[in-house]
């Protein structure tokens, strides 16, 4: 009787996860019959002509950032927008040497002309989330372009992102697609580089063209002031403060807009102790995020919208923990009925072979998007990203049982190596 019952639980989980990729395949069918056209619509929009140009706020909140800092102030400060329109705060909880660089550097180019600034706190409340709150008052910009410090915009950033946002009254934020200055270091950063061309390039694009919500991805976009406000401002609740509000705005009623086509290049973690710190954040947060999801969102979507959103949402709060569920399943219904756990030892396999193959075939679409080469290396980098992701799947799983038991969890930032 018990093996019985655990081979029903067994193929139950596999049921369940096989459902949850349906939202890959319907995924894989958007992008297959839209990218181009939606490439076409890209480029269409151009960019945001002289003397058209509101005023917006470019916010860079950092900690203890080091030798990173200099060269991201720098490149914001040589944005293409009127001077008498572009704003710069540096959003600085530093308690090292890097507020001294900061100070440098802020006075280098306030002599140049610009409007910059520095916002320090006495006290680092909500991190990140605090920060970028705390400078919602300090400034009557209607627009905020939000980087992390390892992010360098080309000079035509605004430009590019700023039409998309202008174009669309309704748009909450506009997300331009993260890239990696470091994706060739080493086989851990093409790894993670494939993996995460994946999810910008290949997932979040076709969420965006099937009107399904994504998430604000924490830097290299451009949200609207009032958008902000509705949705309830920055809140540090969870540790993935930009997928909250992401969330909560579009429960307001608001969308976004993603462009493949428009890109700025940040750092990868090159050792896997780093990785696995970044994904414990990533990891917990996502469970908070989904503890505290207004699902009222769904209210505003056509039917298989709102389906392909629960599903996607389910996924990322819970594949890491109903793989490692199932394999301990089949492992106790081995020593109880061998031939039952077999069973499901064999339905894990078919589920597995479909995982890695959808979301590979995703893979190949955003490498192909992108303009690069779907061959041997691709391949290569393919074998790369599934070790990974199997090396990282205790790491996520445990986080996601932090993020699910725990209603407040330190805020551990990635290092960055500055390069």
């Amino acid at each position: 009787m018990l093996g019985f019952l655990l081979e029903i639980l067994g193929l139950a989980l596999c049921s369940y996860v096989a459902i949850l990729l349906l939202a890959d395949l319907y995924l894989i069918l958007v992008h297959l019959s839209r990218s181009k056209a939606e490439l076409a619509r890209e480029a269409e929009l151009g960019q945001v002509g002289r003397g058209a140009e509101p005023k917006i706020c470019v916010k860079l909140p950092i900690f203890n950032e080091g030798r990173s800092v200099a060269p991201a102030i720098d490149a914001l400060c040589q944005l293409d927008w009127p001077r008498d329109k572009l704003e710069i705060m540096v959003l600085d909880d530093s308690t090292d040497d890097t507020s001294a660089i900061v100070a440098e550097r802020v006075a280098h180019w306030r002599a140049a002309g610009l409007q910059i600034s520095v916002l320090r706190r006495s006290h680092r409340e909500e991190v990140k989330a605090g920060a970028l709150a705390a400078a919602v008052d300090q400034t009557d910009a209607r627009f905020f372009a939000i980087f992390d410090v390892d992010y360098r915009p080309a000079p035509s950033f605004l430009r590019l992102t700023m039409a998309a946002l202008l174009a669309d009254p309704k748009a909450a934020f506009v997300q331009a697609r993260l890239d990696f200055r470091n994706r060739d270091r080493n086989l851990l950063t093409r790894a993670q580089a494939i993996e995460l061309d994946t999810f910008f390039a290949y997932e979040q694009a076709a969420r965006n063209w099937a009107g399904v919500p994504m998430t604000f991805n924490g830097t290299c976009g451009v949200w609207r002031r009032e958008a902000i406000e509705q949705a309830g401002g920055w809140s540090g609740r969870s540790l993935v403060e930009d997928q909250d509000l992401s969330f909560r705005a579009f429960a307001a009623g608001w969308r976004c807009r993603n462009l493949v086509s428009v890109s700025a290049a940040g750092e990868l973690p090159e050792s896997f102790g780093v990785l696995a710190v970044q994904r414990t954040r990533w990891g917990a947060g996502t469970a908070q995020a989904f503890n505290d999801l207004s699902w009222r969102l769904l209210h505003h979507l056509r039917w298989h919208q709102a389906v392909i959103f629960a599903l996607l949402a389910q996924f990322y709060a819970a594949i890491s923990l109903l793989l490692g569920a199932i394999f301990v399943v089949a492992a106790v219904t081995l020593l109880v009925d061998a031939r039952r756990g077999l069973c499901i030892l064999l339905a894990f396999l078919a589920v597995a072979v479909l995982l890695v193959v959808l979301k590979t075939s995703g893979a190949a679409l955003a490498t192909s998007v992108q303009g690069r080469r779907v061959g041997i290396g691709f391949l290569r980098d393919i074998v790369g990203m599934w070790v990974m992701e199997l090396a990282l799947l205790p790491v996520v799983g445990l986080a996601l049982v932090k993020g699910y038991l725990k209603h407040r969890l330190v805020f551990d930032r990635t290092p960055k190596s500055g390069r």
